[in-house]
């Protein structure tokens, strides 16, 4: 098994050595986690192919019209940031200071302090070139509820609002098909959940708890979370 600590930036890829060595894994008969393929389909830019608004993409993967619309429904509204229909409608959005209090900018970048948030959105804008805007993707802020809390961190106590967030995780082993084949479905299940609870000040970081069956963290919450639902 190859497990991929790095290897999400362009950057990590500093010569053509980087490029081999990441085809040669791909090549090999390790398990990826990620494969290239996975890595891509979980990129910021098909999260918004597949949740902009009337997005028609969704439905190549489910097939059934009311089960596709009823999933788009639960999704945080994510425009590309380029010149189509639905690039021009985020533009419009993200250069105006009042539409921008509701939006968060994305890059294609892992880990934290790489977005940009709110009514920091035109100015940034402002200061690189147009041909760049399709570099970043258009978010709507989700907006969970806030909550008084006790969050234990660095050794100290910090009493105050704080907002929660819920991710569902999943384990998936496949075997590509070969020449035509299809894939064949090895394992499909529920790998635990991450509960990430941080200041209701605070537009990066947080507090991170695991509370699936096979890992914990350092840093803790006392009391109960919710749910960062759109």
């Amino acid at each position: 098994m190859v497990y991929f600590r790095a290897g999400y930036a362009p950057t990590e890829y500093i010569d053509q050595a980087a490029w081999d060595a990441r085809l040669h894994l791909e090549r090999s008969a390790a398990i990826k986690c990620p494969s290239v393929l996975l890595q891509l389909a979980g990129t910021k830019k098909v999260q918004q192919v597949l949740a902009t608004p009337h997005s028609p993409h969704l439905k190549r993967f489910l097939p059934d019209d009311k089960q596709a619309s009823a999933v788009l429904k639960t999704f945080a509204s994510i425009y590309p940031m380029d010149q189509s229909e639905a690039g021009l409608e985020a533009r419009k959005l993200a250069t105006n200071p009042e539409t921008a209090q509701r939006y968060v900018l994305k890059p294609q970048r892992e880990g934290g302090g790489n977005n940009v948030y709110r009514k920091a959105i035109p100015d940034f804008l402002k200061s690189m070139p147009e041909s760049h805007w399709p570099a970043w993707i258009l978010m709507e802020m989700i907006e969970p509820p806030a909550q008084s809390n006790v969050i234990f961190r660095n050794g100290e106590l910090h009493d105050g609002g704080v907002i929660c967030e819920l991710g569902m995780y999943g384990a998936c082993v496949w075997k590509q098909g070969k020449d035509g084949q299809e894939k064949e479905v090895l394992e499909n299940s529920s790998a635990g959940y991450l509960l990430r609870t941080k200041g209701d000040s605070s537009e990066e970081g947080g507090v991170s708890v695991s509370l699936s069956r096979r890992s914990t963290t350092a840093d803790g919450i006392i009391g109960g979370g919710g749910l960062r639902l759109r």
